[in-house]
């Protein structure tokens, strides 16, 4: 039987964790069974490291109308593939004339799937300008079309459900093959400090900001290094030593692992209730103990002081952050704990029969 040929639309390329952890590491799973799946990001490598960036206009208009032209060619070439897979969007502005040209070629099926409340207006300080070409209410649009929607979380899920009744939850998740605790990880660091770790980016570091006024009363109590990855703008604070690292690939796994404790901090809003808790997850799989804000899918994810700690309040993360820091055994039971559950509930092995059962389905539905 000839194999499904699945074309896989993403804004962002294998170094955005949306493209990795949605889409890229079910293919192997989902080629074992038959479904041959070709990757085509809109952002290249090199137009994904300068597009957060404060100015290289040009440089960014031209890498633009050279991705443009790219996905056109790709439209004139869909009737080559019998499914496409769109994760958020295929073009990062304007209305969703890719996506619905592509529900409506006959015999195949649209897969539309998002982890992010997306459908709210939200951008970047560094591409104001492309913030207000933004389209969210396409969202929906695309949803309609699709005959499978795949949502993050239940929160997602409800508001798909208002367009289409095809909507499953697959939460984003890890190989726990990879994603594993590093052995005699919570002996502290040579100075007796545990390391605090935060990783995020550009966009998530105003949670981090917002957290530093607690984190210096922490440290009026307790010793601690706080180390933070993927936000390289200076963080001020007192009392404790910050340590900043760009982001890398290749140090993804051992920058969660080299951590004692993490922290997840949000705000209650509703763009924080459509995140899908996936630094949480993270940090879980390597053994690590998090401290989270107690809003969203983090509410799923965490049975307070079972698996890790929620706080809702400036008291509730000073001694939640207090007990952890203070207690290398409570490190350990919480970190054993949280892994266990990212095994059994948001691991690959987990989630990648459910996908590959959506492929299938939208296959039969079309």
């Amino acid at each position: 039987m000839r194999p499904v040929r699945a074309l896989a639309l993403s804004p962002v390329p294998e170094e955005g964790a949306g493209c990795r952890f949605r889409v890229s590491q079910y293919i192997p799973y989902l080629e074992a069974r038959g479904i041959r799946v070709t990757v085509r990001p809109f952002f290249t490598p090199e137009f994904f490291r300068i597009v957060y960036q404060t100015g290289a206009h040009f440089r960014k208009s031209y890498l633009f109308a050279l991705q443009t032209l790219a996905r056109l060619r790709l439209l004139a070439q869909r009737t080559d593939y019998d499914l496409f897979f769109v994760y958020r969007e295929a073009f990062p502005i304007g209305p969703p004339v890719i996506e619905l040209a592509l529900s409506r070629v006959k015999g195949r099926a649209l897969v539309y799937d998002f982890d992010d409340a997306i459908f709210l207006t939200n951008s970047s300080d560094a591409n104001k300008l492309v913030g207000i070409l933004k389209y969210p209410q396409k969202v929906s649009q695309i949803i309609r079309g699709s005959a499978r929607v795949v949502a993050g979380n239940t929160y997602l899920a409800d508001y798909a459900r208002r367009y289409n009744e095809a909507v499953i939850v697959i939460p984003t998740c890890v190989d726990t093959t990879k994603f594993v605790p590093r052995p005699g990880r919570h002996g502290d660091n040579r100075e007796g400090r545990p390391t605090v770790g935060w990783i995020g980016s550009h966009s998530t570091a105003k949670y981090l900001r917002s957290l530093l006024p607690v984190l210096e009363r922490v440290a009026g109590r307790h010793r601690f290094q706080l180390y933070v990855v993927g936000s390289l703008a200076p963080l001020h604070a007192r009392g404790f030593e910050v340590t900043q690292a760009q982001w890398d690939l290749e140090r993804e796994v051992e920058d969660f692992r080299c951590c004692d404790v993490g922290v997840y901090p949000l705000w209650d809003d509703d763009w924080s209730r459509g995140k899908c808790g996936f630094k949480a997850i993270q940090f879980m799989a390597c053994g690590v103990p998090v401290v989270a804000s107690a809003v969203g899918v983090n509410r799923e994810i965490i049975q307070d002081g079972v698996n890790g700690f929620l706080a809702a309040t400036e008291e509730d993360w000073m001694e939640k952050l207090g007990w952890l820091l203070s207690d290398s055994s409570l490190r350990e039971k919480l970190g054993r704990a949280g892994r266990e559950t990212i095994v059994e509930r948001y691991s690959l092995a987990v989630h990648a029969p459910t996908m590959a059962t959506v492929f299938r389905s939208a296959l039969e539905a079309a």
